[in-house]
């Protein structure tokens, strides 16, 4: 009767919370009594490699691994999976309160300055105003219909934003390349994942049209930092002396721009 008892209280214990979810997980794993699901690849790789996105956990491994020595592995990295996932969690909720209302006068990071896009349907083209009578912040001054819906507005509003930062993004190019002793061939705006820019050998160079909502040195250090690719297509010492040499502070704007949350255009 006591077995039974024992057993029958097991079965009804209250469970570990699920502290993360990977939406493909295939394993599970207990930290400091926080379960986690998490995402489980195999690979040809010799080493393991961990990563934490907003998805949650991904756990790389080598094939013929066996579980055994997989989940050791991720108990002894655990700490560092729980930062990292917390870590993750707070910048989502970042990101999710500060998503735009585009149907009321949104408020927009444009060079790290905040500005009020306004539908102007008797402007003749849109257009960036220093400052307005109503709250004293500059405004994007759309020329669209009054009754535009919040695709055209944040289509339009985009369209600006990009037409600006290519001609930022050119004029940044060409200034340090001078500094640098490189030569760019061309410029791309791209709308990345998780990258702010990227060079080739080529001299092709993108950068993200997003960093135009960032301040003029968060824009300088991610120019900077793809142009010295044109010297050294590495992240090696060398690599950065080089940024470092026309860019000293890129440590301080780097570690910025890395927590840097922008709300999800949508």
């Amino acid at each position: 009767m006591q077995r039974l008892l024992k057993f029958t209280l097991d079965l009804f214990a209250p469970t570990a919370p699920v502290f993360s979810r990977h939406p493909d997980s295939s394993q599970q794993t207990n930290i400091n009594g926080q379960l986690i699901d998490y995402q489980l690849q195999r690979s040809r790789r010799r080493t393991m490699i961990f990563s934490v996105s907003a998805e949650g956990l991904t756990v790389r491994a080598p094939y013929g691994m066996p579980m055994h020595t997989v989940e050791q592995a991720v108990q002894e990295k655990g700490l560092w999976i729980v930062r990292k996932l917390d870590g993750m969690k707070e910048r989502q909720a970042r990101i999710d309160t500060s998503r735009i209302n585009w149907l009321e006068a949104p408020k927009l990071d444009f060079l790290g300055q905040k500005i009020t896009v306004i539908v102007a349907p008797n402007e003749s083209c849109t257009r960036y105003q220093p400052n307005n009578n109503l709250n004293d912040m500059p405004s994007l001054l759309l020329a669209i219909p009054t009754h535009a819906q919040v695709k055209k507005i944040r289509d339009t509003t985009q369209q600006w934003m990009k037409e600006q930062a290519t001609v930022l993004y050119t004029e940044r190019l060409n200034h340090f390349a001078k500094q640098l002793g490189v030569t760019w061939k061309s410029l791309h705006l791209s709308n990345a994942n998780t990258r702010w820019g990227s060079a080739k050998a080529d001299g092709s160079i993108r950068l993200h049209w997003r960093l135009i909502q960032f301040r003029p040195e968060v824009i300088d250090y991610v120019v900077v930092h793809e142009l010295s690719h044109l010297r050294e297509l590495n992240h090696s010492p060398r690599f950065w002396a080089i940024v470092g040499s026309v860019f000293p502070e890129y440590l301080a704007v780097e570690k910025k721009l890395k927590h840097a949350v922008l709300p999800p255009w949508e």
